[in-house]
């Protein structure tokens, strides 16, 4: 039997009948084989005592030493002990902050969990021990529905495990991993989203400490070690993303980035092209218009930095010049003109329908002032009513010069879209592979789903969104058939 057999039914065993708190029983048991100290909290009656009880069945004739509420002598010699454990601590007594502390420092290779009732950042501030505890665990108030009459229905569910010899673990075993453990190699990816949690840290001035670092990546190491690799993968430091970090805030901050940390460096070879996505629709409209408009050279004037046509409109008695932009003849596009200030003026819409003439709509809030007013709407009206519609005046039809730069652009325009065609391709096939290869992962033990499958399913959105992207581009290519 491997090792990942054996403790895959070890952790089926401890969980045996203890619904709905199998990801807690599995990380402590994790933070227990590497001597993490463990913090589970709870209301009365959520399992806290039940998961220690569990998470010292996974040890054989281990030694352990309870510590109570109101525990007032505490041993002077710690390393009798394998196992220590303060039930429901008081964390305003005096004596029991001194025996964690004390715990804290003398227990050498002993697993240490604390159990209590009150939030993390309240419990360990008050005994001081904020940065000592790596892993805290808030357990669910209740269970579902089904658990709850799963429960009722054979209560000899909660009955302590019957665990085979063959499964629990000798004290020898135990040290023996941990020796093995930390020989495993840390691979890119995993410090690469540890660098990157640490920089959030940073940015959000939650305090983790170097010792605390380690033996969080300690924990991922093990994880990598019961899969009976010799190397980590991003798959085992998902539990990072779960509410450890003993401080409410922290947890929520890390909680929110800790998606987008992993999906980066998985797709840091092509994060540049995810993160600038190409314009497809628009290159699309752009070469429709293109092969579409006319070789007609129009009469304009720059403006803006750029050749538009004049118009002028009377409202309310008033005069008012407007800028068309020369991009926008004989194109099917809604837009807003430029007023004589320079700027877009988004009380006037304009449309040429394909044509060379201009229809011009108007916020029918500017009828009884003009558009000179400096007064503007704060709420715009969304519905334009017909004004005017304005021809354009040709000075030359088929100029050969249009139509020498028409072919130049669009000859730039197919350039453009070969180059990002091929681009496309190319990040589809590597953010398609990155989801297969990350499918096998699924599998592996202590691999928490929730945020594996929500990984999953983003680089399926992303190649969704690529897919459409590359669509588009396909279309635009065929529309250059029509080029003579």
């Amino acid at each position: 039997m491997t090792i990942t057999e054996r403790i895959t039914k070890l952790l089926e065993a401890l969980c045996n009948g203890f619904l709905e708190r199998e990801p807690y029983i599995q990380l402590g048991f994790l933070a227990s084989v590497v001597g993490a100290p463990l913090y589970i909290c709870g209301k009365p009656a959520s399992g806290k005592s039940l998961i220690a009880s569990r998470l010292t069945a996974a040890y054989k004739n281990p030694r352990i030493l309870k510590a109570g509420r109101h525990q007032q002598k505490f041993p002077e010699k710690l390393s009798d002990f394998d196992i220590i454990i303060f039930q429901s601590f008081n964390s305003s007594d005096e004596v029991t902050k001194e025996n964690i502390h004390t715990a804290i420092y003398d227990r050498k290779d002993a697993t240490l969990i604390l159990t209590g009732d009150q939030r993390p950042e309240t419990a360990l501030n008050n005994i001081n021990a904020s940065d000592h505890i790596v892993l805290s665990m808030s357990l669910p108030e209740s269970l579902s529905p089904k658990a709850l009459c799963s429960i009722l229905q054979d209560q000899t569910m909660l009955n302590e495990p019957k665990i085979p010899d063959e499964l629990v673990l000798t004290r020898e075993e135990q040290l023996q991993w941990m020796s093995e453990i930390k020989n495993v190699t840390l691979s890119e990816d995993t410090l690469a989203i540890i660098g990157k949690l640490a920089e959030i840290c940073d940015k959000h001035d939650i305090y983790v400490p170097i010792h605390k670092w380690i033996a969080l990546t300690n924990i991922v190491k093990a994880t990598a070690f019961f899969n009976g690799r010799t190397s980590t993968r991003f798959t085992d430091t998902l539990f990072l993303g779960t509410p450890i970090w003993g401080k409410a805030s922290a947890d929520t901050i890390i909680n929110e980035n800790f998606g987008n940390v992993v999906q980066s460096v998985l797709l840091k070879n092509v994060a540049e092209s995810i993160g600038n996505p190409f314009d497809a629709a628009a290159n699309n409209t752009k070469v429709k218009n293109l092969l579409h408009r006319s070789n007609n050279l129009y009469e304009t004037k720059m403006f803006n930095n750029e050749p538009c046509l004049h118009y002028r409109i009377t409202i309310s008695g008033e005069a008012t010049p407007l800028y068309v932009p020369l991009r926008y003849v004989e194109t099917d596009e809604d837009f807003h003109p430029f007023n004589e200030l320079k700027q877009v003026e988004s009380r006037v819409r304009c449309n040429y329908h394909g044509t060379s003439n201009c229809s011009i709509s108007i916020d029918p809030n500017v009828k009884g002032t003009g558009l000179r007013t400096s007064v503007k709407t704060n709420n715009p009206s969304t519905k334009f009513e017909d004004y005017a519609k304005m021809p354009s005046y040709v000075l030359r039809e088929d100029d050969p010069e249009i139509c020498a730069k028409k072919k130049e652009e669009l000859a730039e325009l197919k350039k453009e879209t070969d180059l990002q065609l091929e681009r496309q391709t190319k990040l589809l096939l590597a953010i398609r592979d990155i989801y297969r290869a990350n499918k096998e992962f699924r599998t592996d033990l202590f691999c928490n789903l929730e945020i594996y499958d929500k990984i999953q399913n983003n680089l399926r959105e992303i190649f969704e969104t690529v897919s459409a992207t590359a669509n588009t581009i396909k279309e635009t290519e065929a529309l250059f058939a029509e080029v003579k």
